[in-house]
């Protein structure tokens, strides 16, 4: 008798319809996918002739999900820290301001290129909110190109909302 109660449990379980999840359910999965901005440095090759030349910026994604395979951010969420060289991320209050007129400022421990990858680096504020920073492993973050020319921007710091 009990092998035939759990033959029968284990049938109507396996003939269950799948539940369905309302449009708002839907809706609060794709609101876990939190803003992220990337601390990056690029690299500018040109086949010929030139020498390569170095900047970095701060990039912004409105969902994280969205920088994950070497998207480009909008020219709108992309903003210039330095335009001829690295900028060096541990010198506390490195920032810019977004064509949006949003501000960032990242706060980056004079020690964080010596810790662990992934660990907390520091914080950074865009004036609304606050962000904790963490080391990046340098990953290619996107590339952009022409027939002559190449930019390679790779994460240093990453920050995620508080």
């Amino acid at each position: 008798m009990k092998l035939l109660f759990t033959f029968t449990s284990l049938l109507a379980l396996a003939s269950a319809s799948p539940v369905a999840i309302s449009p708002k359910e839907i809706n609060s999965l794709e609101k876990r996918d939190t803003e992220i901005i990337y601390l990056i440095n690029c690299r500018h090759d040109v086949s010929c002739c030139t020498p390569q030349t170095h900047s970095s910026h701060i990039a912004y994604y409105a969902a994280s999900g969205q920088s994950q395979n070497g998207e480009v951010p909008s020219s709108s969420n992309l903003c210039t820290v330095d335009a001829n060289n690295y900028a060096w991320w541990e010198q506390d209050g490195k920032g810019c301001t977004f064509t949006t007129g949003v501000t960032f400022t990242s706060h980056i421990d004079s020690d964080a290129q010596s810790r662990p990858l992934y660990s907390w680096s520091g914080w950074g504020t865009n004036g609304f909110k606050n962000f904790d920073c963490f080391r990046d492993n340098g990953r290619e973050l996107y590339r952009t190109s022409g027939p002559e020319w190449a930019n390679r921007c790779n994460s240093i710091y990453y920050c995620l909302p508080q």
